[in-house]
């Protein structure tokens, strides 16, 4: 899984919270004549205006390339993507099924939607794996796949599991594959819309 560079987001919370206090009590002090009042005022105003900094860091901020892979350390995979499903189901050669994904990302959580002409699938957990030793990047996520009531004869409600690879920061491409409750593996292909 990821790896949280703890000791980094500790220096950068601290930092902030004191290059925000210090700019405060330069400008609202006279260094001539310290008012103890005003600086311990500067301390409240230091804190409400980190929280709304954080609040949009995590809202928007964690986007910013800048912020990759220092303190971010995984890519914004939002948006639509595009592309096709290979399966082995009841073990028959089937035709590529075209597919449409939704990814929405936030700092803290990912959530990613996949409908096909048959069927939608929403994910009930995801996670990135990223380990830059070993060049590894992917998005590993599970998921509960609703068939069209008219085809629940021959394709059952079911769970599964996807592991999707991609490369970088700007990512264009995914690939990878899948295994379902119902016993069947297929591989994944996406492209991001433009």
């Amino acid at each position: 899984m990821i790896t949280y560079k703890i000791r980094i987001y500790a220096f950068v919370i601290l930092g902030l919270a004191f290059g925000t206090y210090v700019v405060l009590f330069l400008l609202t002090q006279d260094l001539n004549s310290i008012d103890f009042a005003k600086a311990m005022a500067s301390i409240s105003t230091t804190i409400s205006i980190n929280i709304v900094l954080w609040i949009l860091f995590i809202k928007w901020g964690w986007k910013c390339r800048i912020f990759y892979p220092w303190l971010v350390p995984f890519p914004n995979l939002s948006g639509k993507w595009e592309g096709f499903i290979k399966s082995n189901w009841k073990e028959k050669k089937l035709e590529p099924i075209p597919t449409e994904v939704t990814i929405d990302q936030t700092f803290f959580n990912i959530q990613i939607r996949i409908k096909t002409g048959e069927s939608r699938s929403y994910s009930i957990g995801a996670s990135f794996d990223i380990d830059r030793e070993r060049g590894l990047q992917q998005i590993v996520y599970s998921y509960l796949n609703t068939p069209r009531p008219g085809v629940r004869e021959r394709s059952e409600i079911h769970y599964g599991s996807t592991v999707l690879n991609f490369e970088g920061r700007k990512v264009l491409n995914m690939d990878g594959e899948y295994w379902t409750s119902r016993e069947t593996t297929g591989e994944i292909n996406l492209k991001k819309k433009k």
